[in-house]
């Protein structure tokens, strides 16, 4: 597994995303109380038995951490050092992407008696990128490292058109990068272009072209699987717009085009979801007798013909990244949502209806939710959970 990637996400009321995670988490009766702390005694205890920490294994702790919370260094980034100073505080330096993470692991600190605690951690993605953290892959095809450089291992490998979330400038020329389906990696800069939200999300949107075998006219190669952005057709032939600006003409029988406004698949799936609403939660669930937030999700879509995993935290792996909790411009009709606990694990799941507005199994019964403060069905401690959305039909 690789090291120095680790995990996602922004909160705004910990106590409030706690109470929805519990709910969310435990079966249905009794209601349980919001929990007074992020991590629970007996996972405290697995780090020291007698929760007495001790300097000499600060390292380890942030091992077990990775472990016991982050779990997923390919889905959270999360890379954090820990050194004992002056004999009585413990400075972090590193990075962190979501913030329940960085609680979560002051808390653990804390806890085990380390009550100063100097945290250096950078949020992600990195204040340096400024609006350029989003990037298109240019290349016909760019590897992901876990590591910039040095004894390294490939984690994935990046087609041409694909969007990348962009986290940090690492060294030798590479970038942190979340992939087009949220994996992360290093990317080198060369291959990538660099560009602001609003393109980002246009180049994405409209008719899209998906090459069925390689391509070369000569002066470029596309590679079969590449998705790219269609600018127009002739009877045997379509345009593409390419990320680095310059245009290409793929023969009709290489390439699948789709022009559709939507997936009719997407609302079979929504119109399936929105036959549950009202539907008391039950947790395990997947009917109108009762339904869970994965079950509400797995349900819908199995109706359109996709068979997805039946947990969140599974189901988190499948589709396309579209949006991050600090980029939602990307969200579209029939997106899966995941939403963080208050310790930093997913949780919870939902289906994007657009406008702001998505559909959750929760307490007492499934209903639709806004991310937009001004609306009464809006849910503050809903949206700062929020950790990004995937696209399982495209």
């Amino acid at each position: 597994m690789p090291q120095g990637i680790w995990i996602p996400v922004i909160l705004a009321s910990l106590s409030s995303a706690a109470t929805l995670a519990a709910a969310e988490t435990v079966p249905a009766v009794p209601a349980p109380a919001a929990p007074k702390t992020l991590l629970d005694d007996a996972l405290l205890r697995e780090f020291e038995p007698d929760l007495h920490g001790r300097p000499e294994r600060l390292s380890t702790y942030l091992q077990q951490f990775r472990r016991a919370v982050v779990r997923d260094p390919r889905l959270f980034a999360f890379h954090a050092r820990a050194e004992w100073l002056d004999g009585s505080r413990v400075r972090l330096t590193g990075w962190v992407e979501f913030a329940e993470h960085r609680a979560a692991l002051r808390e653990l600190l804390q806890r085990l008696g380390f009550s100063h605690v100097d945290d250096r951690l950078e949020s992600l993605p990195s204040a340096a990128l400024g609006a350029g953290r989003f990037g298109l892959v240019k290349a016909p095809h760019a590897l992901a490292y876990d590591r910039p450089a040095g004894a390294r291992s490939v984690e994935n490998d990046c087609l041409l058109g694909e969007s990348v979330f962009l986290l940090r400038e690492a060294e030798a020329g590479y970038f942190l990068c979340r992939c087009d389906e949220g994996y992360l990696g290093y990317i080198a800069a060369n291959d990538i272009r660099r560009v602001e939200e609003a393109e980002f999300v246009r180049y994405q949107d409209g008719p899209q072209v998906r090459l069925c075998e390689n391509h070369s006219d000569g002066e470029r190669h596309l590679p079969l699987g590449a998705r790219l952005k269609c600018t127009g057709r002739t009877a045997d032939a379509v345009q593409v717009l390419l990320p680095t600006g310059e245009t290409a003409s793929v023969p009709l029988a290489k390439c699948e085009l789709d022009e559709s406004a939507g997936d009719p698949a997407v609302e079979r799936a929504i119109a399936a979801a929105l036959r549950l609403q009202g539907t008391s939660y039950l947790w395990g669930g997947r009917t109108s007798a009762g339904v869970d937030c994965s079950g509400l999700v797995q349900t819908a879509f199995g109706t359109a013909g996709l068979r997805a995993p039946r947990d969140s935290d599974q189901q988190a792996y499948l589709g396309r990244l579209t949006a991050m909790r600090w980029s939602r411009a990307g969200l579209r009709r029939g997106d899966t949502l995941y939403f963080l606990r208050a310790d930093g694990r997913i949780g919870h799941t939902a289906i994007y209806l657009g406008d702001g507005q998505y559909l959750e199994a929760v307490r007492p019964a499934v209903q639709i939710t806004s991310f937009h403060p001004q609306d009464a069905n809006y849910s503050a401690a809903r949206d700062a959970a929020f950790a990004f959305a995937k696209r399982w039909l495209d």
